[in-house]
């Protein structure tokens, strides 16, 4: 088997399957889970401004809350959107009026009365391309969203001159200006399972390198297999039960953040006869620079062996995992937390077995290297690099930042100020180092975008990258119409 990924596709493709699956999953939310709403056209209260994006399925639950199947969707967990803007309806700001299921009431924000963020949870590459073609997504099958697309999310980062494309037509906003790309949240991809059937030890299912480098190659096949049993202290997780392995179908970040693990550290286990770790980075550039979009390369670039079962989406994964007796399969963090599925301890660079926990990731973002794409101090893109195999002795070994795209330049004569002024409070809020004081203007009973965060299965940035991209924010997206603020 050969683990080939372009990374062309996690930016390009617009995969219908992904648009499905995630109406499936909104059509399967309780009222209670009222966030998802936000994907709606009703026109936002007066005297609110709409800013609209889409992208990753993995940050899904933190900007709007949708996806959870736990008793409480938010239950003082909240969501960044729903904390930091106006609810579309309002009703949105308010989780439960009584408890209900053991959940408490509770009322959120809003930190901004002017504003509401609306997020449409379309997979990396449908993000990126309408980000930069201003072509929303087809209200059907896929979710509603407003244009214009002021931002997009993607696990999948862009690099180099990737952010000089410049969208010049679509939805209202004539010369839109460059990219401008921070991370906002750390997150882990999980080889989550099915526990049915299996026989976990207390301390957790714990696999080694040369251990899920074999199960993901397709050499390990059942889960009484000696290396699954010398890896748990002699266990016998199973007396006989086949694994069935399930991976994305469509063209996805969690995808390209496993792959460039599995070329990174399997080729260094038992299996030996992976593909050279530089294989992933194909693609670096495939976003012109002239302004158009070349087409879209086919979705599924990885060769996984035929045995393998597929799903679209993250949430697509999840179900399959969750009703297949002997399923393990990679779904991120926040996605794992809220199906409530079982995730393994991976074996990292260190030797220690370390979960997709909050210190695990954040053990990960401790080690990585900041890259920056432009002239100091207005650098227009941030990259965390060296992610693919951690050193610290905390990491967990799969884990990457979520990204977020702005503009530098909202040039609209109409909202381009307003857009630009309150992306800039947003991420000011949602960045805020833990040592700086709560804006007097915010409910003291709001959970922090941190404790958000965390709440949710995601990581918080260390303080460093967070003041990295606080700085990039607040001197590259403009708050005037003209020439961007920001060089190269």
């Amino acid at each position: 088997m050969v683990f080939y990924c372009d990374r062309q596709s996690n930016h390009l493709i617009s995969s219908i399957s992904v648009l499905a699956i995630t109406i499936g999953l909104i059509a399967g939310q309780s009222a209670s889970e009222k966030s998802l709403a936000q994907t709606s056209t009703t026109p936002p209260p007066a005297g609110v401004t709409s800013i609209n994006g889409l992208g990753a399925s993995t940050v899904n639950t933190l900007f709007v809350g949708t996806g959870a199947t736990n008793p409480c969707p938010f239950g003082s967990k909240g969501s960044w959107f729903n904390v930091f803007g106006v609810g579309n309806p309002s009703s949105l700001n308010t989780d439960l009026t009584t408890t209900t299921n053991g959940c408490p009431p509770a009322t959120y924000g809003p930190v901004a009365s002017t504003t509401t963020f609306r997020y449409a949870s379309v997979g990396s590459g449908a993000g990126i391309s309408a980000f930069f073609s201003q072509t929303v997504p087809p209200a059907s099958p896929g979710p509603t969203i407003l244009a214009p697309v002021s931002f997009a999310a993607t696990d999948d980062p862009l690099a180099g001159t990737q952010v000089e494309q410049t969208v010049t037509t679509g939805s209202g906003r004539p010369n839109s200006g460059k990219a401008i790309q921070v991370p906002v949240a750390g997150v882990g991809i999980t080889l989550s399972y099915n526990r049915t059937g299996l026989t976990i030890p207390a301390a957790g299912l714990r696999l080694s390198r040369n251990t899920y480098c074999g199960i993901l190659k397709g050499t390990i096949t059942n889960w009484n297999d000696t290396r699954i049993r010398t890896d748990n202290g002699g266990a016998v997780i199973a007396a006989n039960l086949p694994i069935r392995v399930v991976r994305r179908s469509d063209s996805s970040g969690s995808t390209f953040v496993l792959s460039t693990h599995l070329n990174t550290v399997c080729k260094t286990a038992a299996t030996s006869t992976l593909q050279a770790a530089n294989i992933w980075d194909k693609g670096v550039g495939s976003i012109s620079t002239s302004g158009t979009v070349p087409p879209t390369p086919p979705a599924n670039t990885v060769v996984w062996p035929t045995s393998f079962l597929s799903a679209s989406g993250g949430g697509g994964v999840a179900t399959t995992i969750s009703t297949t007796s002997g399923a393990i399969g990679y779904v991120d963090s926040a996605t794992r937390l809220a199906r409530n599925l079982p995730a393994a301890l991976l074996r990292n660079r260190s030797g220690a077995y370390v979960g997709p926990t909050t210190a695990g990731i954040q053990g990960a973002l401790s080690v990585g290297t900041i890259v920056k794409y432009g002239t100091a101090p207005a650098n227009r893109l941030i990259r965390i690099d060296n992610l693919a195999d951690p050193t610290a002795t905390t990491a967990y070994p799969i884990s990457t930042a979520t990204y977020v795209l702005f503009y530098d330049v909202y040039q609209n004569s109409t909202t381009g100020n307003l857009i630009a002024t309150r992306i800039r409070s947003f991420i000011s809020w949602a960045l805020a180092n833990a040592t700086q004081p709560v804006p007097p203007t915010i409910n003291s009973s709001n959970p922090t975008p941190d404790q958000i965060a965390i709440n949710r299965g995601y990581a918080p940035l260390p303080n460093s990258i967070k003041t990295v991209a606080r700085t990039v924010v607040n001197t590259c997206v403009n708050t005037v119409t003209g020439t961007s603020p920001c060089t190269p």
